[in-house]
Order: C-alpha cells, then sequence, then structure tokens
C-alpha cells in the first residue's frame, strides 16, 4: 500500500479575496514535497521490483525473480531460453545452469563435462542438455561428474549405452546416432545430479549389456532381456608341446571359461568348432585348455598358422522377478591358496551363491560374479564361473589384507543363458 498521505494539504487555501497568512503556503507546499518524495521513492522501488515486458528509459531489463514465490498462475505460451555451448567441445565442458533452460552443443571429441551455478538448495532445478555429435560412429564419450549419482540411481545405471568408469557416467553415442538430449536435475544445489534421457529409450526397454548374477538385483523382473560383457576373439598365432596357446592378450580370460577355436586349426589335437575350457593363463599372451571343467590340460603337438579362439558369450533371459536377498559382509584377507576371510553376515553364506566384491583385493576383480565354491566358517573359496548350478574351479588368488567389502546373494534363479556361437 503507498504511504502517500494528502490529507494534509488544505485544498481551500488560499481564499480568495483575503489576505491569506503565508504560513498556510508554507505548510501546503511541505506537504506536497513529502508526498512527491514519498511517491519517487515507491516509483524507484517499483522500477527496481516489477516485472517488466521491456527496458523503462534510462534502465536495462532485469526480471529476476531471486527465487520469488509464484502461486496459483495461469500461463501461455511460456518459452524456454536456450544457450550455444559452442560446435567443438571437447576435453572439460562446464555447463552454467544460469546461462539457460536449453544448453546445446556439438561434440567433437572425448568431453568431460561439469555443472555449476544452480539455484538455491530446497527447490527441485532442471535444465536440458542437447548434445550433437560431429561423427555418428567416432565413439567419442561423454564423462558426467561424480555428482551424478550413478549406483544408487536406476536411472543413470540405465542410461542407453552408459557404463559405470569409477563411479562416474560415461556415454558413447550408439551407432548411426548423432543427437543425445537429456533432462539434468538437482533438488539441492548440484551436490546430487539426476539424469533423464529424452530423446532415446533407456536400457530397460531394449536387450541389456550388464553384470548378470543368476539371482539377479533389485528391479529385474520377469521378461527382461540382457548379454553379458563381450569378449574379444583372439587370434592364435603357434602351439607348442607344453600345452599353451600363443596370442596377444589374454587379459580377459578366466578358468573354466568355455571358449571354442574357429578357422583351419593348425594344430593337430584340437577340433574346430568343439567346447574346451580355459584352464591355465600364463604371462598375459598364453594361455591352456582342458576339454572338461576342471580337466587336464590338453597335449597339443605345437604348430603355427593362424586360427582364433571365441570366448562364449551368453544371451539371458529372466524368468521370474527378483526374489533373493543380498547379505554384505566385509571381507578381511584373501590367501595364496585361494582362502577368502569374511568378518561378518556369514551365517547364511551358501554354496553356489553369486558373490560380488566392491574393491580389487588379491586377485579379485571388482564388480565381478564370483561363485561361492566352498566354506567354513568365516572362511570361503570362489570360483569365476558356474555350470549347471554348481560352482566350478576355485580361483587362485594371491595373499592380501586390504579390507573390502562383499555381497553374496541366497535365494531363487531367476536369469537363464543360452550360449552364443561364432559363424
Amino acid at each position: 500500500m503507498s504511504s502517500i498521505n494528502t490529507n494534509g494539504i488544505n485544498v481551500n487555501y488560499p481564499i480568495p479575496g483575503v489576505n491569506n497568512n503565508s504560513q498556510g503556503f508554507r505548510n501546503n507546499f511541505a506537504s506536497i514535497k513529502t508526498n512527491l518524495d514519498t511517491a519517487a521513492t515507491e516509483i524507484t522501488d517499483l522500477q527496481n521490483k516489477v516485472v517488466v515486458k521491456q527496458a523503462l528509459t534510462g534502465t536495462t531489463v532485469n526480471n529476476d525473480m531471486a527465487n520469488t514465490l509464484i502461486s496459483n498462475a495461469l500461463t501461455r505460451s511460456f518459452r524456454a531460453s536456450m544457450y550455444n555451448l559452442g560446435g567443438d567441445l571437447s576435453g572439460v565442458v562446464n555447463i552454467n545452469a544460469s546461462l539457460g533452460d536449453v544448453l546445446y552443443g556439438t561434440i567433437n571429441g572425448n568431453t568431460t563435462l561439469t555443472f555449476s551455478n544452480w539455484p538455491s538448495a530446497g527447490t527441485q532445478s532442471n535444465i536440458e542438455i542437447q548434445l550433437s555429435f560431429s561423427n555418428a560412429n567416432a565413439g567419442y564419450t561423454v564423462t558426467f561428474p561424480s555428482q551424478l549419482v550413478y549406483n544408487g540411481n536406476l536411472g543413470a545405471s540405465t542410461i542407453e549405452s552408459g557404463v559405470s568408469s569409477g563411479g562416474n557416467l560415461v556415454i558413447t553415442a550408439p551407432a548411426n546416432v548423432t543427437q543425445l538430449n537429456y533432462v539434468i536435475s538437482t533438488t539441492d544445489c548440484g551436490n546430487s545430479l539426476y539424469i533423464e534421457p529424452i530423446n532415446r529409450p533407456r536400457q530397460s526397454t531394449q536387450i541389456q549389456e550388464r553384470l548378470i548374477s543368476p539371482k539377479g538385483f533389485k528391479g529385474d523382473v520377469s521378461g527382461d532381456v540382457a548379454v553379458g560383457p563381450s569378449f574379444n576373439q583372439l587370434n592364435i598365432t603357434s602351439t607348442n608341446a607344453a600345452d599353451y596357446f600363443s596370442t596377444s592378450d589374454t587379459t580377459q580370460l578366466y578358468l573354466d571359461l568355455p571358449i571354442v577355436f574357429t578357422g583351419t586349426s593348425f594344430e593337430a589335437n584340437i577340433t574346430s568348432g568343439t567346447t574346451y575350457y580355459v584352464r591355465n593363463i600364463s604371462a598375459n599372451t598364453y594361455f591352456t585348455v582342458s576339454s572338461t571343467i576342471g580337466g587336464a590340460n590338453v597335449n597339443l603337438a605345437g604348430g603355427s598358422g593362424t586360427m582364433y579362439a571365441n570366448p562364449t558369450g551368453y544371451i539371458y533371459i529372466s524368468t521370474d522377478a527378483y526374489n533373493s536377498t543380498a547379505y554384505t559382509t566385509a571381507v578381511s584377507q584373501t590367501y595364496a591358496n585361494g582362502m577368502i576371510t569374511l568378518s561378518a553376515n556369514t551365517a547364511s553364506l551358501a554354496n553356489n551363491a553369486p558373490i560380488i566384491f566392491t574393491d580389487n583385493m588379491g586377485g579379485l576383480v571388482s564388480n565381478t560374479v564370483y561363485y561361492v565354491k566352498s566354506f567354513t566358517g568365516a572362511n570361503i573359496f570362489v570360483s569365476q564361473s558356474r555350470t549347471a548350478g554348481v560352482a566350478d574351479s576355485t580361483v587362485t588368488l594371491s595373499a592380501n589384507t586390504t579390507a573390502t567389502t562383499a555381497t553374496f546373494y541366497v535365494g531363487n534363479d531367476i536369469w537363464k543363458r543360452i550360449a552364443l556361437t561364432s559363424w
């Protein structure tokens, strides 16, 4: 309400035909001046605070509402502001949330995104980012910051073509895709960010590539389809009488992994198209195979040439909803004989149960599915594969006392698998 008060102005003064006292003039002028000063103050306050259609004379438009609540408003044709991030994005790119509702740019190399200038906490803030890719199949990656919740946010973990790298979401544009749009939101001033895809589906609507455990994980439902981690075909250049195959890299192999040789076999004791099982892995360039799980090495005659080894991949189908119980336990030590010592929650341990370790420890690989081979109290042995519901050979470990945690799952097997064969 205005503070202008005209009650002190005598509109009947001066009186015509009368010698009027000058004090009355002074009183009227003083009241008029006071009210003009009040009006000037109120007009200036309005100019500083009101929303205007265009700049007032001598001013610059500033319609910043400063987080002021507007309620019960009927609106029409509101539009989102846009900001161009640039046409050659790579390296570290900061996205300033205060610059626009929609921020767009072109990815032209591996890019790491950071975010800044989110509005104050206690409100939900959203921006849309539109990322074009200069080359549809160049394989450029987009890495989101650690503030984007990954493990605790199903939204991030099911983003199409997204993987976790050190807990950060890393996206590669799918084949032949040149545009990826996302909404990024926060309710705590950017300390925790969440992501929602706009123009592409989630992995949950597709065949997913993900870590598969027979028991599954929370959120798995009947009808889900997935493929496990992919394995590269190995080029075999020679064999020797010590039963080793020579290749360029064996880091993806593990004990009892099914493997099939294709092409023309130059090794007399290996039959193309037959399934063998990885038995020994040595020096990252040599490995042996057995004809049965846990069996002896296949004796090789030795030779050289070119043939291929194809680790078996699988497609997985969920036939039920997740119904297991997950138990988290501390891991205190690994031993050279393969034994692992747990520290808590061991009463529910079960043979053949899937178990996943949080960190690398003594030869264990983090976020890899192992299986309890056997246990006595809190001491367990594990395998990296399981056949017909039974854990295979015990993995080889080294002594290590770096503490970590593990989660094992007890319940029904809900995922079934179908082996994929090479052409």
